[in-house]
């Protein structure tokens, strides 16, 4: 199968993950996906797969270091966040005590740490007490 096609098809699967997550980290290893299948319609198959790793290597991991913060935090801005600390939701799932999971807030999914030293249980409630960058920082209701 031609190199190219497997890049794009990469990098396009990533994508998709990427607005399933929204890490904003995603985003731009599928941009080096993209770039090494590029590079490899371009040389028309002359650069050896090596290359192209590299290619797509340099190219993410210089994304996730030099553009994420800002990309992430101009995204965030125009989310009006701080008008929901406080707010409450049920978690749909376990969730142990200080670790990271998936929740449903507002008709989409967020990431979310329970800063509780007990865990939470499905059903249960909680209030939203502040936020990481997208993560919801989440204690359980009493």
């Amino acid at each position: 199968m031609d190199p190219s096609i497997i890049w794009v098809a990469l990098g396009l699967v990533l994508l998709i993950l990427e607005m399933t997550t929204g890490t904003f980290t995603l985003i731009f290893i599928s941009i080096g996906c993209f770039a090494a299948g590029l590079l490899s319609i371009i040389s028309n198959m002359n650069f050896n797969y090596t290359a192209q790793i590299i290619t797509c290597s340099v190219i993410s991991v210089l994304g996730v270091l030099l553009l994420r913060k800002p990309l992430q935090e101009r995204m965030l801005r125009s989310i009006s966040i701080k008008s929901d600390i406080g707010k409450e939701i049920v978690i749909d799932h376990n969730l142990h005590p200080h670790s990271t999971a998936r929740v449903t807030y507002q008709g989409s999914t967020w990431q979310a740490i329970n800063l509780d030293p007990e865990e939470i249980k499905k059903g249960d409630r909680v209030c939203i007490v502040g936020m990481d960058g997208n993560t919801l920082l989440i204690r359980k209701v009493f």
